[in-house]
């Protein structure tokens, strides 16, 4: 009998994470599945508990992006490790909008039979795994600032609304970063280095769902303008998905270390991370399998 670790986050989704647990068990019962139930209830339990998936044929996260991070960061210490099921149950879910998964829970959940297993890059933030994104200034205090049961409640709005706060202590970053192909230097209200097709719901990157495997990440940066009405066009530039824009810093790459003269405040995945004033960054090719659908879309 094949064999399910299910890792769920029972606060999710206003509490539907916990709820529909005992519909996933159900699902995989009746096609000959064992499921193994594992409720998070802190701070490092998903981490914990993929680490301990070796004995399973498929892992499955029922969560946000949080809680998905978590279960990568276990995952990836697993010597062939079982594919990974996400069934996205946060406020934004970029990386399940970025891979084409159902928005539908139980859709989403029969993946993991009725999906193929495709190997995802992740990110390294100083060795830590991240899923999707690390970046730190304008908007990032945002994702881990933000009340919970606010995000649960109106999701991107929430979202907009913390960050419409920070416009009035908009504050800039001394920054240079290392690429494998240039040094990139200067004021910059925001950073970050990503694996994914949209952040926060609402910023559309030009990319496909196979840059999610090229074994590069992509660094986008915002630049302080000379004066605060130059930053007029840099929104609709982004809408349009311009990324020529002067005040933007847009590359693909495969490593990047930020040198900061002072600690920046930075996010993973949403969660709020701490470290020096050197941030070594990279990607971390094939780090993990997740259950795609079959058609590609």
């Amino acid at each position: 009998m094949a064999k399910l670790l299910l890792i769920v986050n029972p606060a999710a989704g206003m509490g539907r994470g916990e709820r529909i647990k005992d519909e996933i068990v159900a699902l995989y019962g009746r096609e000959g599945w064992e499921a193994d139930v594992r409720l998070t209830q802190g701070a490092g339990d998903a981490e914990r508990f993929a680490r301990e998936s070796a004995a399973f044929d498929r892992v499955m996260c029922v969560g946000g992006d949080g809680t998905l991070s978590e279960t990568l960061g276990g995952l990836t210490q697993v010597e062939d490790a079982p594919p990974l099921c996400y069934v996205p149950m946060g406020s934004t879910n970029d990386l399940a909008a970025s891979a084409g998964l159902p928005k539908d829970t139980l859709e989403a959940a029969r993946l993991g039979i009725t999906g193929e297993a495709h190997a995802i890059d992740a990110g390294l933030f100083n060795g830590r795994v991240f899923s999707y994104v690390a970046s730190f200034g304008a908007f990032t205090r945002t994702s881990y600032d933000t009340d919970r049961a606010l995000k649960n409640r109106i999701g991107h709005l929430a979202y907009i609304l913390t960050g419409a706060q920070e416009l009035a202590h908009i504050t800039s970053y001394a920054v240079r970063v290392e690429t494998e192909e240039e040094e990139i230097e200067g004021e910059f209200f925001f950073g970050s280095l990503c694996n994914t097709r949209s952040l926060g719901g609402v910023l559309k990157l030009p990319l496909s769902r196979e840059d999610l495997w090229d074994g590069r990440h992509e660094l986008l940066m915002v630049r302080k303008p000379a004066h605060i009405t130059d930053l007029g066009g840099l929104l609709p530039a982004l809408l349009m998905r311009r990324f020529d824009h002067p005040l933007l810093v847009y590359r693909h790459v495969r490593r990047a270390v930020f040198h900061m003269p002072e600690p920046l405040p930075w996010s993973l995945d949403g969660e709020r991370a701490d470290a020096g004033l050197r941030v070594e960054m990279g990607n971390f090719a094939a780090a993990y399998r997740l259950m795609l659908p079959k058609d590609g879309k």
